[in-house]
């Protein structure tokens, strides 16, 4: 496992540790034993009741792992949980938006600035015949000579 599973592991532990027995009940015992035991011991962030863990040091997989943890274990029916489908129903299709915007098949090939290049200019390449000099053409010849007999 590499490190950085591990430190997200770390923060996830260390969050749960600050919600309290409260909402560690919750889980599986199984889910709370991995989380403990595949973590990094030697990281161990601190965080503020006071803030949220958006504002706060976190790692962005910490904090899908901590949604899918209260989606899956803490809302408490049915109506808690269409609220947070619809909130990532919402990111989701941003994100998408974005990705529309950003990579549009229309636009793909358009060059925004118009600063279109000349590929004639660029590629002005004559044919030039290639002429053997007397000198190289004596000696082939003497080759031919000595190569068919």
């Amino acid at each position: 496992m590499n490190e950085n599973t591990k430190r997200i592991y770390s923060e996830v532990y260390q969050v749960l540790k600050v919600l309290g027995s409260e909402y560690i009940n919750r889980l599986p015992k199984s889910l709370y034993n991995m989380l403990e035991e595949k973590r990094d011991i030697t990281y161990n962030p601190q965080y503020n009741m006071e803030t949220t863990l958006n504002k706060q040091d976190i790692n962005k997989e910490s904090l899908n792992i901590l949604a899918l943890i209260h989606y899956n274990y803490w809302c408490n029916d049915e109506n808690e949980k269409m609220e947070i489908q619809n909130i990532l129903k919402n990111n989701e299709e941003i994100h998408e938006e974005g990705l529309r915007i950003k990579y549009n098949p229309e636009d793909l090939f358009k060059n925004k600035n118009n600063n279109y290049i000349n590929v004639d200019a660029v590629n002005n390449t004559a044919i030039v015949e290639y002429k053997e000099n007397v000198f190289r053409r004596i000696i082939n010849k003497i080759k031919n000579i000595f190569k068919f007999k």
